[in-house]
């Protein structure tokens, strides 16, 4: 089964990221980063790319690599050099707040090479004696590694989603048989423990040798009649149900809704078998309820009632507030962003790129963004749809935001967002980020909590007050939903 565009990338990342380890030239590693970047935001699979050049930031040596990974779906470049470098040290840099420089300071003057020795060395203040990190350094990253600790082992549904899909679409081309996500990825819960799959299918042990061939998998866990457990390439588990036609619809509610929903059903074995979700649901007496409610919260009496919410869709969407281009650590320009949100059927779209503050990110500096504005307003006329200026502004720790009122009133959409002083007490950064939301100039506050489901752990605010505070000046918060 070929690799995604994201799969791809996190080689090409996790190569640059052992080639700074080791010492590489500066310029390589940022080149596999870079690539890493463009084929991650490609926007189709590099499978369908003719010519892997024409990928931006992909030269003709990365090209060779990513050649080799379409071929053969491993990068003997990368394999070697994990060779020849002691294995655990990709697994230091899952820890919250620790980049690739860092773990090969850590390496080269500690010797550190597992999280156990950087936990030790951390304990012991071996870290605060190096140049440029200091005792507070050194608890943050302790903290980060008992975060690390204690995570659960799930994965988060950005994860989890795309692979399910991913082996959907492939077992259902190659069987000519429906395949349906079920579980708590279809429940588009945050965080799930296994991906789970109906398969429609009279003779389940052929269905199961299928995916066994078919999949990512490493090996067969465990088969029971017609339901069977594997361990997949990724280390995920995946659990994968056959159920005949006739009973289709009944199988994937059992599959499907959460414990508490189907003891609230009347248990898993009470409802009819029925070919489809809505006729099984009509036997109870119940409208269809979509499996992003199906978690016991009143959705059974609404459903009852016909009184169930109507949820969003993708086709409901008209544009997007909140985006990056090429002005600063985006992958395409403005016209090629509105060129894609017109086949989107978007009607607007508005331009928010970092301020300078984000210098990682190449952030515009004040006289970058007046340059960018006179841009837009020159492409708008090619523009399909309608152009915004705006700017993602950054949230100085003292709750200062990075431009003037007078560069800030001349943009159309004003997305203030905090970067840094995360981990600031409750009572500074909730009075910093309702500063924030009392800027008249403010529209939108981004990613408040900056959160990073099990990678990082987001800010700790006083949530009353903060929302308080949007509510009283019509400040919109942002849901991120970008895992």
């Amino acid at each position: 089964m070929p690799l995604t565009n994201a799969e791809i990338a996190g080689i090409l990342r996790n190569h640059a990221d052992l080639l700074e380890i080791a010492g590489e030239n500066a310029f390589r590693i940022n080149a596999y980063r870079r690539a890493a970047d463009a084929v991650k935001e490609h926007h189709r699979s590099i499978t369908d790319q003719q010519d892997l050049t024409e990928i931006p930031g992909v030269g003709a040596g990365i090209a060779a690599a990513l050649q080799e990974i379409l071929d053969t779906g491993r990068y003997s470049e990368f394999e070697d050099l994990q060779e020849s470098l002691p294995g655990s040290l990709l697994t230091i840099l899952d820890v919250p707040g620790l980049g690739a420089k860092r773990v090969a300071r850590f390496y080269r003057e500690l010797g550190i090479t597992s999280l156990p020795e950087l936990e030790q060395a951390a304990r012991a203040g071996r870290l605060a004696s190096l140049k440029g990190i200091g005792p507070k350094a050194e608890a943050n990253i302790l903290e980060g590694i008992v975060f690390l600790q204690r995570r659960t082992g799930r994965i988060s549904i950005g994860v989890a989603l795309p692979l399910a899909e991913r082996l959907t679409g492939h077992l259902a081309a190659e069987t000519g048989t429906p395949v349906w996500i079920a579980g708590s990825v279809r429940r588009m819960r945050e965080t799930v423990g296994n991906i789970d799959l109906v398969v429609v299918g009279d003779n389940a042990d052929a269905v199961l040798n299928a995916v066994s061939l078919l999949l990512d998998v490493a090996h067969e866990v465990e088969r029971d009649g017609p339901v069977a457990s594997f361990e997949l390439q990724q280390g995920i588990s995946l659990r994968v149900r056959v159920a005949p036609v006739s009973e289709a619809g009944t199988i994937l509610i059992q599959m499907t809704g959460s414990v508490e929903h189907l003891t609230r059903l009347g248990g898993p074995d009470a409802l009819a078998l029925a070919e489809t979700e809505e006729a099984c649901y009509a036997a109870l007496g119940l409208e269809w309820i979509p499996p992003e409610l199906r978690e016991d919260r009143g959705e059974i009496d609404a459903a009852r009632e016909n009184r169930l919410p109507r949820l969003i869709e993708i086709d409901d969407l008209r544009g997007d507030l909140h985006l990056h281009t090429t002005w600063s650590d985006g992958a395409a320009s403005p016209l090629e962003m509105a060129v894609a949100a017109a086949r989107r059927g978007y009607q607007y779209l508005a331009i928010t790129d970092h301020s300078g503050g984000l210098a990682i990110a190449n952030g515009l500096k004040p006289e970058r963004i007046v340059a960018q504005r006179a841009a837009i307003a020159e492409v708008q006329p090619e523009s399909p749809v309608r152009l915004l200026t705006g700017s993602e502004v950054e949230v100085h720790r003292d709750g200062r935001l990075d431009f003037d009122d007078e560069i800030l009133a001349g943009l159309d959409l004003v997305v203030a967002s905090l970067h840094s002083g995360l981990r600031q007490d409750v009572e500074t950064i909730t009075n910093r980020i309702c500063q924030t939301l009392r800027n008249e100039h403010v529209d939108i506050v981004a990613h408040p909590a900056g959160r990073l489901i099990e990678r990082r752990q987001g800010a700790e605010y006083d949530w009353p007050r903060v929302f308080g505070a949007a509510r009283e000046t019509a400040t919109a918060i942002e849901i991120n939903s970008d895992p």
